[in-house]
């Protein structure tokens, strides 16, 4: 009897173990156009790594909106960034505060820096913000090698970083969704920046919590903690922030409806297009699952449109059609497809 109830409590220990969230390209990449409708909250200590943790921000006080737009980075050099790259290479706008930079492959997610008025913060080599697939106890660990850029004058960054799936359990959220197997990714950073003669030691760690079927962390927790060789009160400072990512359902696992700038992420509707990069002409592959009127254009990562195809009428299932592009300069775009009020789009490169 006893060798029949620990056969049990195994097996399912390895079901909690298999019900944790797996992060993954397909699933978590970023995508250019999405925008972030997050919502800042009160902070609240995250306590230990571990499994089967519980987090409840149920009852934290919400504080203001905050958006997350990821247009396409085409100009903005950062570090050694290569802007020729067929990688997809983002320039994410923070609430208008800063505007971070990230290299997406089908492996990696790669962080070269940030923008924040006249101040710059790159790296020589970019910190690996994340691996694809990342799971429970997976880590990356690499050094930080940059510069602090302010008003042209240029100081050097020297530190480590750290990023671990470090726990995984259940979360509720202010808007009265909880999610479990949700998986915690901690990203801990210690690094030296000069600036003019003072010396600044940096620690920070971002918290950020995946819930199975939400493309973006629900929650985002950032620590931060400054301090300088000055001895002065005003060259410590400590910090902490929390947002949250408010979703169309309750339901655990659910899909989540994220809304986007030039893309809405759900199962109704799917793009694909080829030949990418193109020439002449471009091809679009349209699934619907319904019939719908549907307009179709090219706009470029600012959002102008920059050429009209006209009015569609599609069916329910896979419609194909030939757009031709002859007129395009060379460069990055969106092609782009109005379904009944909501855009949905694919980015696109003309050779």
């Amino acid at each position: 009897m006893r060798k029949i109830y620990t056969a049990i409590v195994l097996l399912f220990a390895a079901a909690s173990l298999f019900a944790q969230t797996k992060l993954t390209y397909k699933n978590n990449g970023l995508n250019i156009g999405d925008v972030r409708n997050m919502k800042q909250i009160e902070y609240l200590p995250q306590g230990d790594g571990g499994a089967n943790q519980v987090w409840d921000f149920s009852k934290a006080k919400v504080l203001k909106d905050m958006a997350i737009a990821q247009n396409a980075n085409v100009a903005t050099q950062v570090g050694n960034l290569d802007l020729t790259s067929r990688n997809t290479l983002l320039a994410c706008d923070e609430g208008g505060e800063k505007t971070t930079y990230f290299e997406i492959t089908n492996t990696e997610k790669k962080y070269w820096g940030l923008t924040s008025g006249n101040v710059k913060i790159e790296f020589n080599a970019p910190v690996v913000d994340l691996k694809f697939p990342f799971a429970y106890q997976d880590m990356i660990a690499g050094s930080m090698d940059g510069a602090y850029v302010d008003n042209g004058a240029s100081y050097p960054i020297t530190g480590n970083y750290f990023t671990t799936a470090d726990a995984w359990g259940s979360l509720t959220l202010p808007d009265g969704n909880t999610y479990n197997g949700v998986l915690r990714i901690k990203v801990d950073k210690n690094y030296q920046q000069l600036s003019g003669g003072t010396t600044y030691t940096i620690h920070t760690i971002r918290y950020q919590y995946y819930a199975e079927g939400v493309r973006y962390p629900v929650l985002i927790v950032l620590e931060n903690e400054i301090k300088s060789d000055c001895n002065c009160a005003c060259g410590s400072s400590k910090s902490e922030y929390a947002y949250y990512l408010p979703v169309s359902k309750a339901e655990n696992g659910a899909k989540a409806i994220v809304s986007t700038k030039d893309a809405i992420v759900n199962n109704d509707v799917k793009i694909n297009v080829y030949p990418n990069p193109f020439h002449e002409s471009l091809s679009a592959n349209v699934v619907l699952s319904a019939d719908a009127e549907a307009n179709i254009d090219i706009v470029d990562a600012a959002g102008r449109k920059i050429k009209d195809f006209g009015e569609y009428n599609l069916v329910s299932g896979t419609n194909d059609v030939n757009l031709e592009t002859g007129d395009l300069v060379q460069g990055h775009y969106f092609l782009r497809v109005s379904v009944n009020g909501v855009n949905y789009a694919k980015s696109v490169f003309k050779k």
